[in-house]
């Protein structure tokens, strides 16, 4: 309908709202208006409304392995895929939480959520040294050498889909719009994670026409932001005084390496970085934290 739908016609509510703030206390209202499920209103949020539909198939696998040296292991992979049409759990679905407010399937694609692959690898080794032990099990050097242990946590995955946006020009009263797509992949082979480097093609969309919801899915399926890299070492030493009472000395490194997880790229098609990835770090800097506790 276009811009038929911001042509004013006669309010029928004129004289029923009288509320002076409202724009239905008007002579005159825009027809746009009059063709909403519930004209007397001008806008109105759901709350947790059970309209969305979401879809998780997954394979896990699992390797824990204790050796009888100190040793143990424990591997975990998790690949999956998430589906869904609103990507806002639990939360409000207001003005623009669909793009066509009469079509909600029409929102179906990658979860923001998704995650393809996600590894876990941890490991904790107690030294062979001190009273019990294979090695330096008696003396002072026992009691200097012994009740040392090491663990550490690595996570990694592989990121989450780039949500492309742009402005709002719909005109569909509550609804969105996404930039059209022009034919050609988003995907670069080539990405490099440097500052001002483009992670994906710009080419690849357009802003759409107005009065149109535009033709990109609403999460892209082969671009994703930077992934996510951790590990997390722990040292920790025992010093036993009886059977029931003892001490620990713990130090933890939280990001141990430093490993920096970048932001994901400009996604506004009305940006002049568009495409473009810039690197503003989203998680936080190694941690050291040291710790006492007695056991008794």
């Amino acid at each position: 309908m276009g811009t038929a739908l911001n042509q004013t016609v006669a309010n029928p509510f004129y004289r029923i709202i009288t509320d002076p703030t409202s724009s239905l206390s008007r002579a005159t209202v825009q027809r746009g208006q009059l063709l909403r499920p519930f004209p007397q209103f001008t806008s109105m949020s759901a709350n947790q409304a059970p309209v969305g539909h979401s879809s998780y198939h997954a394979m896990q696998m699992r390797v824990e392995r204790r050796f009888s040296e100190g040793l143990a292991v424990l591997f975990a992979w998790t690949h999956s895929k998430l589906i869904d049409n609103v990507g806002d759990f639990g939360g409000f679905l207001g003005a623009g939480g669909f793009t066509n407010n009469n079509c909600f399937p029409c929102d179906r694609s990658l979860s923001f959520y998704d995650i393809p692959d996600v590894v876990r690898l941890s490991f904790r080794y107690e030294l062979p040294f001190g009273v019990g032990k294979p090695h330096l099990s008696r003396g002072v050097l026992a009691r200097v050498a012994g009740g040392w242990s090491t663990a550490m946590y690595f996570t990694w995955d592989n990121g989450t889909p780039v949500q492309v946006t742009g402005p709002n020009d719909s005109n569909s009263f509550g609804g969105g719009q996404r930039p059209d797509a022009t034919g050609v992949s988003a995907k670069i082979d080539d990405q490099k994670l440097k500052d001002g480097a483009l992670w994906f093609n710009p080419a690849a969309f357009r802003r759409a026409p107005q009065f149109t919801f535009g033709t990109v899915s609403r999460n892209l399926p082969d671009v994703r932001v930077p992934g996510f890299k951790n590990f997390d070492i722990l040292i920790e030493k025992r010093i036993s005084f009886t059977e029931r009472y003892s001490l620990d000395f713990r130090t933890e490194l939280f990001n141990a390496f430093n490993n920096v997880v970048f932001a994901g790229p400009q996604a506004s098609v009305t940006s002049a970085d568009f495409g473009v990835i810039r690197l503003q770090q989203t998680n936080t800097p190694r941690q050291i934290q040291f710790g006492l506790r007695f056991n008794y």
